[in-house]
């Protein structure tokens, strides 16, 4: 998925990607060509509390391909954390905008979630306002705990309507999970979660007036409709907020800026890289450090990031570890936060990602727990050998080991002439991915 040049911020532990709606557009129609599945999240104040206490919902907005400011306290937040997102993308004027992209391009929409009058009526608007807006199917299951719900009925109907839009209103985190649940067999190129958003396109429930959209105040507004439901959970998140956002926000100011240009270096240790990171940990140098731990860990080392002397960590920072460590979990590979002083510690603790990385005080210490990898050894008949050939066991019948072991002495010659000749010291035992494993001493 197409992600913005502008670098993610990390709000409670939360990566929020940096988009304009034109950018996500522009990520929905790099997703539908890339095909696969992709899932977009439109976060607000009560995603970020309920993450803070639901691990199954923070693990999935990690892995979400975009999280989005669908709040306008999350932009405040970015820009007190240092760096602001450029707007909000709400989740209700998103789905507009992908009707307008059907519309314009045949993309196929599937509605699922909400009461059947708020589906048809969402529908009924795309069709309305939107002329030529592909609906591809609509379903409206009856509400039950995730746990108890008919999944192959819903995946079925969705796989029969083959959308290029999947649309979710089951509300959060029921949604959210889902989607992440079904990730393996959803074949939908953008899948979002879109909460209430059907009732507003349907008309049953109104939005705000856009100032105070823009403002910040649609929250007011919503609870003045339904304050016996939304009244309480208002005032819980604001009083969450409050609780933990000024610590993330004191333990940033605490940091010292070198304001000096930070220099990344690299080192192979064993299985493993180690990047140093010297000076401030934020902006610009942010792209070309996820380059370097995305080609380690495609390569197959694990990762350790050596931050003895990194001065700064910046929110900006911190969204981009959560990315990488997504990334070497992908492809199982560790990866280590190394030497962090104390006040680097507190701003990881108080950003609510301290059970999120695994930490060392010492770079050697990262390399000592690295889980040490079990190659396994197929079981053949007493008629095979085994030669080790770039990391992988082949086995080779005993006759020919004779004219293997020929070979490679000739090889081991060759090389051996060629290094006298140059002056470059020997290889020893090691040569072009091929090992030799000295036989036991009692072996015949």
């Amino acid at each position: 998925m197409k992600k913005s040049k502008d670098p993610r911020v990390a709000i409670l532990g939360v990566a929020v990607d940096n988009l304009t709606m034109e950018e996500v557009l522009d990520a929905v129609d790099a997703s539908i060509a890339e095909g696969g599945f992709h899932q977009i999240a439109t976060a607000n104040v009560d995603f970020l509390m309920k993450s803070i206490h639901d691990e199954e919902l923070y693990e999935t907005l990690a892995n979400c391909d975009l999280v989005l400011a669908d709040g306008m306290p999350l932009v405040w937040a970015s820009r007190l954390l240092g760096t602001g997102l450029k707007e909000r993308v709400a989740g209700s004027d998103l789905v507009p905008q992908l009707a307008r992209l059907s519309a314009q391009r045949g993309y196929r929409i599937y509605l699922l979630g909400a009461d059947e009058e708020s589906s048809s009526g969402a529908a009924a608007w795309m069709e309305k306002n939107f002329s030529g807006v592909c609906i591809a199917g609509r379903y409206c299951p009856k509400y039950q705990p995730l746990e108890e719900m008919d999944h192959e009925e819903i995946l079925s109907r969705i796989e029969m309507a083959k959308p290029d839009i999947l649309l979710v209103a089951f509300g959060n985190p029921k949604q959210e999970k889902w989607l992440a649940m079904h990730r393996q067999r959803l074949e939908v190129p953008v899948c979002i979660g879109v909460g209430g958003t059907f009732e507003f396109l349907s008309g049953m429930i109104s939005r705000a007036p856009g100032w105070m959209q823009r403002s910040g105040m649609e929250w007011f507004y919503r609870a003045m409709q339904e304050p016996s439901r939304l009244a309480k959970r208002y005032f819980s998140n604001a009083l969450g907020l409050a609780r933990y956002l000024p610590v993330q926000l004191a333990a940033m100011a605490m940091q010292g800026k070198r304001r000096q240009q930070t220099q990344i270096t690299k080192e192979m240790v064993g299985t493993a890289i180690v990047l140093r990171i010297d000076g401030d940990f934020t902006g610009k140098l942010l792209p070309r450090f996820e380059s370097d731990v995305r080609g380690a860990v495609l390569s197959g080392s694990h990762v350790v990031l050596d931050m003895s002397n990194t001065a700064y960590i910046g929110a900006d920072a911190l969204a981009s570890l959560i990315y990488v460590m997504n990334v070497a979990r992908c492809w199982k590979r560790e990866l280590w936060l190394a030497g962090l002083d104390r006040l680097l510690v507190k701003v990881v603790g108080a950003s609510r990602l301290r059970l999120f990385f695994r930490m060392a005080p010492k770079v050697a210490e990262a390399l000592r727990r690295i889980q040490p990898e079990l190659i396994p050894v197929p079981q053949f008949g007493e008629d095979w050998a085994f030669c080790q050939i770039g990391g992988k066991l082949i086995p080779i019948h005993t006759q020919e080991v004779p004219d293997v072991y020929r070979q490679v002495q000739q090889l081991l010659s060759r090389r051996f002439t060629a290094e006298l000749n140059s002056g470059l010291p020997q290889h020893g035992r090691k040569m072009d991915g091929l090992i030799l494993e000295p036989a036991p001493a009692d072996a015949t």
